[in-house]
């Protein structure tokens, strides 16, 4: 059985490993929807927000062409910037930066004022694809400080059909940058491009546009390619080595949006800020500055693993990556199939491991969690990126699938021994026995319990089976006894054995509720089963077939619960006095006419809840010590006719006078009880011993206990 849960265990993790290989490789080859792939880039970027950052380069500084720059008034020249001179070049520079778009005059006045002041070298993430006001300032800019000047350009896509697009390389104007080129060294695209899901995870330094048309390889050389702003900026200042710039990189970021403080580009010209912000330029010196534009009014933003990112921010970034060599190696698919089919392995492994199904739940929430931890690690440390949610995917569903599967498998195997023990005991005590299955184990090896006893007996049914075909035998007998186990379940008893049409039931060995209770549901149950009885006996004589009577025996005691038998053949049973007691009790019944006996101590535990009838004091065969023993007439609240009222009282008084060894006068009361009861087989008995009694008179010391001759 282990080996066949071991075989559907691996089938499951198998199946599980096929579904998510199958359903990856349809993402990658654009057949299926990116589910998993959005869900990997998804975690990632949790990672990357949380995870280690490239620290910013002490030399990049970012210039914020902000809404307070954007909107410098006449107002403020003749108040705010009062104090700077006339005619000097930074008042030349608040004046035009008084509308916007700005002249490109301000752009190589703060070139000129920027590089002056030690700067190594300023870009513009900026697009000055035509003809402008201010040109011919900055174009002489630009060619004054060769190699120290970027100007941004951009790859524009147009629809030229259904699904068809035609790429672009929109270069600075001519009148800004002479004979402007893909690989000018004062160019750089301003491109990036987001993944599926339209976050910027990747920087492609190097790019052409057959590669954006047809997705063609980069080509041998890389002369004469376009490079992105990024590149260009630190190709300039001598640290743009990088291997293959012309692939899609992951690459660390230095921070959330912000970690780059924007300084307005308006306080370059206030003498005020200029000295306070920057030392008079002293905080300038080789520094790489980015110039572009910051803040709402913009509307230059980009999707990031942060949330939205401000265009020259995110040049910033590239740049720093690039400068610092922080790119995320990706595993190639091979090895990301491996993880999965791994993953798949470890849950096949941990659930042979672990068979307890809350144990084996911790266990793969805590692999879980360890390997995304060690995918965190790898990437902070490693600047690895693992794949994750595939491969914790793939473990969590064959873990829950074989988790299913032996949960359904136990859940059946459950309903069968259910359904098994219910042949014997009631649908309440197999709750317990279910709910504690180890307690009930530990008392199937043998421990002493206090319970309540019934052994029920038909009687002549010897020789009625002797009469019946086989087949007729075994149908009236399963019918007698399917009826009164439905009894004794119902008050919460089981059935230990049968033997014959004998039946042997208990209460309180398993779960007890006290010994009065126990014996009380006991003495429910041999009434019930005296009721049944009576009504099938009605029915068989409808069908013209014979009545049935029925003995039963019941008393209270210690017996010893367990599992009884050899190793071939073993069954739970009780055995001890007790139960003797009790089937000794069973036998009496035929000679006293009471078709329900109860011995001393159940009596004892049930005389505030039932009326009970004296029937002797006796000594059982092979016993030395007397034992009272009762028969029940009815519940304690239950009404009695007068004349049965009558005829308890006179019983009553017969055997006060035969306890004390008068026998005339007993007689004389037992006869009137016979008058009450005609055929009462019990007053009968008393009344048989009363006359010989009388003609032979004890030699002894009379005790009115009677010594049984047979069991």
């Amino acid at each position: 059985m282990y080996r066949s849960r071991s075989l559907v265990h691996a089938l499951i993790c198998a199946a599980v490993f096929g579904g998510v290989a199958i359903l990856y490789w349809a993402e990658r080859t654009q057949r299926a929807g990116p589910t998993l792939t959005n869900w990997e880039y998804r975690f990632r970027d949790v990672i990357t927000a949380n995870g280690r950052f490239t620290n910013p380069d002490d030399r990049l500084l970012f210039l914020a062409i902000d809404s307070a720059s954007s909107s410098v008034s006449n107002l403020d020249l003749e108040t705010l910037f009062a104090n700077v001179p006339v005619n000097s070049s930074e008042r030349r520079a608040l004046s035009l930066m008084t509308g916007w778009p700005w002249s490109r005059e301000v752009y190589s006045l703060l070139t000129e004022r920027l590089l002056k002041a030690g700067a190594r070298l300023v870009a513009f993430d900026l697009l000055l694809p035509k003809q402008g006001s201010g040109d011919e300032s900055l174009f002489e800019c630009v060619q004054r400080f060769p190699n120290r000047v970027v100007i941004g350009s951009n790859f524009a896509a147009e629809t030229i059909g259904p699904g068809r697009q035609a790429w672009s390389l929109d270069l600075p104007s001519p009148t800004v940058v002479s004979d402007p080129a893909a690989d000018h060294p004062a160019i750089g695209y301003l491109n990036f491009w987001p993944d599926a899901d339209g976050i910027i995870r990747r920087v492609q330094y190097r790019v052409t546009l057959e590669q954006l048309q047809v997705n063609a390889p980069p080509p041998q050389s890389e002369k004469g390619m376009p490079a992105s702003f990024a590149l260009r900026v630190a190709t300039n200042v001598g640290a743009g080595k990088i291997d293959q710039p012309s692939l899609k990189r992951l690459f660390r970021y230095s921070g959330p949006p912000g970690t780059f403080s924007p300084i307005p580009v308006f306080q370059i010209f206030v003498p005020h800020y200029w000295e306070r912000n920057l030392g008079g330029g002293a905080r300038l010196r080789n520094k790489i500055i980015v110039v572009g534009p910051y803040g709402n009014w913009a509307h230059d933003a980009h999707p990031t693993p942060f949330g939205q990112m401000a265009g020259p921010e995110l040049q910033l970034n590239a740049i720093n990556a690039l400068l610092h060599h922080s790119f995320i190696q990706e595993l190639p698919v091979s090895i990301s199939n491996l993880l999965i089919a791994g993953a798949a392995a470890a849950a096949w492994l941990l659930t042979l491991s672990l068979r307890t199904i809350w144990l084996r739940l911790a266990g793969f929430v805590f692999s879980a969690a360890a390997y995304l931890l060690a995918v965190k690690l790898a990437y902070d440390d490693a600047g690895m990126v693992l794949f994750a949610i595939p491969p914790v995917l793939t473990f969590a569903t064959a873990g829950l699938g074989c988790l299913v599967y032996d949960y359904t498998r136990e859940t059946v195997e459950k309903l069968h021994i259910r359904r098994t023990l219910e042949s014997y005991v009631s649908a309440e005590v197999v709750r317990e026995v279910l709910d504690n299955p180890s307690s009930y184990l530990t008392s199937l090896g043998g421990k002493r319990a206090q319970i309540a006893a019934i052994v029920t007996d038909l009687r002549a049914f010897t020789t009625m089976s002797e009469q019946m075909e086989s087949t007729q035998l075994i149908g009236e007998l399963n019918e007698y006894l399917s009826h009164m186990v439905e009894d004794i379940f119902a008050c919460r008893g089981s059935v230990i054995n049968f033997k014959g049409d004998a039946i042997l039931a208990v209460w309180g060995h398993l779960n007890s509720e006290g010994a009065a209770k126990n014996t009380a549901d006991a003495v429910e149950a041999a009434l019930r089963m005296k009721q049944t009885l009576c009504r099938l006996n009605s029915d068989r004589a409808g069908r013209g077939l014979p009545p049935l009577a029925m003995g039963c025996g019941l008393n209270f005691g210690e017996v010893v619960f367990g599992n009884i038998g050899s190793a071939r053949k073993m069954e739970p049973t009780v055995i001890g006095d007790t139960v003797n007691t009790t089937a000794r009790l069973e036998g009496l019944t035929k000679d006293y006419g009471r078709d329900v006996l109860l011995g001393e101590a159940a009596a004892d535990l049930v005389q505030d809840s039932y009326r009970l009838q004296l029937v002797d004091r006796i000594i059982l065969k092979g016993k030395t010590r007397p034992l009272k023993v009762y028969s029940v007439v009815a519940s304690a609240d239950a009404p009695i006719d007068s004349k049965t009222s009558a005829y308890l009282q006179t019983y009553d008084h017969a055997q006060s006078v035969y306890a004390v060894g008068l026998f005339h006068e007993a007689a004389i009361q037992f006869e009137s009880c016979l008058e009450l009861k005609p055929g009462d087989l019990l007053t009968e008995v008393y009344l048989r011993r009363c006359r010989r009694l009388i003609e032979h008179p004890p030699h002894e010391a009379w005790t009115a206990v009677h010594v049984a001759e047979h069991k």
